[in-house]
């Protein structure tokens, strides 16, 4: 694998005032350590001529294994920084792995925490903050899932009350995006309150069938709902990742690695 296909999505928000201008945000999901040329340069082109406004991460940037380097999630992070991109960061189960058991992986995650906070990425473990970009107020939140909403099928069901816990509930007059590594709860962040919520970690669903869909999910449920691209409801967007990467199945049929880049206007969708 050694290129990626750009993917556009057009998401319409009343909260964005009529006449503002376009907000443009890039999406980065499972990136699993890859590197696009000599220092992720193929990559960190791309984003940088979409000029967004934000870069967006949802998660499982790097691999969850003791022997491997965290350096080249780290440093495509710190050259987007160094163009002085914004840039939030929300973890994966990979990150989550990696900072629950420590007596597994060290000090690895802390390190990479460290390394991402360093360069000015805003870290959100279930945490949030506030953006602004021409006068128009957003939230963003990062929603660290459990291990137990990893778990082969059958899926954990959610509780959305978990969401109100972690992050309290977010305010309407504000445009919320979530970034949730796990798309398949897409009804409870809804629900919720999450105006956007972006996602990853099904890889597209690793085999694509033309005008089907993906074919499994790591929780080996076969064509899982929300396996790539976007999707509505009640007014509330999702958008999904095939990701930038593989780990483990490192196979990608009619699926290619992809760089999302999300499009928001204002009006009515």
């Amino acid at each position: 694998m050694s290129k990626f296909k750009q993917f556009h999505y057009h998401l319409n928000t009343e909260k964005l005032p009529k006449g503002s201008g376009d907000l443009t945000f890039v999406l980065l999901a499972d990136l699993h350590n890859y590197v696009y040329g000599p220092g992720n340069q193929l990559l960190l082109g791309a984003i940088k001529a979409q000029r967004p406004d934000a870069v967006l991460v949802a998660g499982d940037m790097l691999i969850a294994q003791g022997e491997e380097s965290f350096a080249p999630a780290l440093r495509l992070f710190e050259r987007l920084r160094g163009e002085g991109l914004p840039v939030f960061y929300g973890n994966g189960n990979h990150e989550y792995r990696m900072r629950l058991h420590p007596e597994v992986y060290g000090s690895m995650y802390q390190e990479y925490a460290r390394g991402l906070r360093g360069c000015g990425v805003i870290l959100l473990e279930n945490k949030s903050v506030s953006f602004e970009k021409n006068g128009f107020e957003m939230r963003i939140y990062g929603f660290e899932l459990d291990d137990r909403y990893y778990h082969k099928c059958p899926c954990t069901p959610f509780h959305q009350g978990e969401l109100t816990k972690a992050l309290g509930n977010p305010d309407p007059e504000y445009y919320n995006i979530l970034l949730a590594h796990n798309p398949v709860y897409f009804d409870d962040y809804s629900a919720w309150g999450a105006d956007l919520t972006v996602s990853g970690h099904l890889h597209g669903g690793i085999i694509r069938i033309p005008g089907i869909g993906g074919v499994i999910s790591p929780q080996v449920k076969l064509f899982p709902r929300y396996d790539a691209g976007h999707f509505t409801k009640n007014g509330k967007d999702l958008i999904v990742s095939r990701g930038l990467g593989t780990h483990t199945v490192n196979l990608r049929i009619f699926n290619p690695a992809e760089l999302a880049v999300i499009h928001l206007h204002p009006g009515r969708a």
